[in-house]
């Protein structure tokens, strides 16, 4: 506590020349709008303000399930660590694919593998090459509020309705990335993981955005278990699962991963949180494996880890994986709720 009060005025000067650099970034791009890529597709860019999970896949998802979207869509990811972050990867169909993808691609391909997915940090570039190789009438970019080089027509903003309220401080101090005045420039905010927070906190939540940005419309959602995937790679429906587990996840946010397993009557005896995107090590399981074992439970994990663990350890090691889907928290799909407020065509 007192190396933390003696660091604290270095760390309030960090947090001040971060948001300057950063307002600096964006009104240059402002100033100087034809350094900024303007695509022939409509853009629709979901983005956040804080680092750390948001739910920006699983929303991602629901865009591409959406029956009134265009098939001719493209999705635009960074490929945050992996080869391609600073290159170019297209990914495309049921593979087999190059290792080292990040999990969202690989969720995104396994999900809807006739929809391309571009990886590499420069979105503008790889926006020009999605609409020389495709045509597309949609291109869905990937956290992109940040990313200025290329235009967008929507930026849909998430906001994490669990967030701790001191953590809304700019970096290093807290866990934003810009001013929270930047959420006037959204078109839509989406709250995020309402089934995971109080009605205070969403009360809170919901007057502190609009004290921010009071003419954009807010979306409440939740994250709804829809069922499980065996160890063999069978879906399942909720009741077949299992009813003790022990839990691990390499999200940025997996606390809210763990209670929702409660939550659907399946005990946790114990947990394991790895860094978000982390490469799983055939000998990790091992440990984990035998904690489920000695606890008759089941090893569990979510859509974006099992992704990246072949098919035979899965078999292996017995692993179970939960089903969500994002919905509004008036129950309608997220999609008709995005429409509705003109925020989808």
């Amino acid at each position: 506590m007192i190396f933390r009060r003696a660091i604290e005025p270095f760390i309030s000067l960090l947090a001040s020349i971060y948001g300057g650099l950063s307002s600096l970034e964006r009104n240059f791009f402002m100033c100087f709008p034809f350094l900024v890529q303007r695509p022939s597709a409509r853009v629709v860019s979901i983005g956040n303000l804080s680092v750390g999970g948001t739910g920006k896949t699983p929303l991602l998802i629901e865009l591409l399930d959406d029956p009134l979207r265009p098939a001719e869509t493209v999705v635009l990811t960074r490929g945050y660590k992996s080869p391609w972050e600073r290159g170019f990867y297209m990914l495309r169909g049921e593979g087999p694919h190059s290792p080292g993808l990040t999990d969202e691609a690989l969720l995104i391909n396994q999900s809807f593998p006739r929809v391309p997915v571009f990886l590499g940090k420069n979105r503008a570039h790889t926006s020009v090459m999605a609409e020389k190789w495709f045509r597309p009438r949609l291109l869905l970019l990937d956290d992109g509020f940040q990313y200025r080089r290329l235009a967008r027509d929507i930026d849909l903003v998430l906001w994490d309705s669990t967030m701790n309220r001191d953590a809304v401080r700019l970096l290093p101090h807290g866990r934003l990335r810009e001013p929270p005045q930047r959420l006037a420039l959204a078109d839509g905010i989406v709250l995020t993981r309402c089934e995971s927070s109080s009605s205070g906190q969403r009360e809170f939540w919901r007057k502190w955005l609009e004290s921010f940005a009071p003419k954009i419309p807010v979306v409440e959602t939740l994250t709804v278990p829809t069922g499980w995937i065996d160890p063999s790679g069978n879906a399942t429906c909720l009741d077949n699962g299992p009813k003790r587990a022990v839990a691990f996840a390499a999200i940025a946010c997996p606390e809210p991963f763990f209670r929702l397993l409660e939550k659907i009557g399946c005990a946790v005896s114990e947990t394991r949180a790895f860094r978000d995107h982390h490469v799983f090590k055939p000998a990790e399981f091992l440990p984990i494996a035998t904690i489920a074992a000695n606890a008759c439970a089941k090893l569990v994990c979510t859509e974006k880890d099992r992704v990246k663990i072949d098919a035979k350890t899965a078999r292996e090691i017995g692993l179970w994986t939960l089903r969500t889907r994002m919905t509004a928290a008036n129950g309608e799909p997220v999609c008709t709720a995005l429409r509705r407020l003109g925020l989808l065509p």
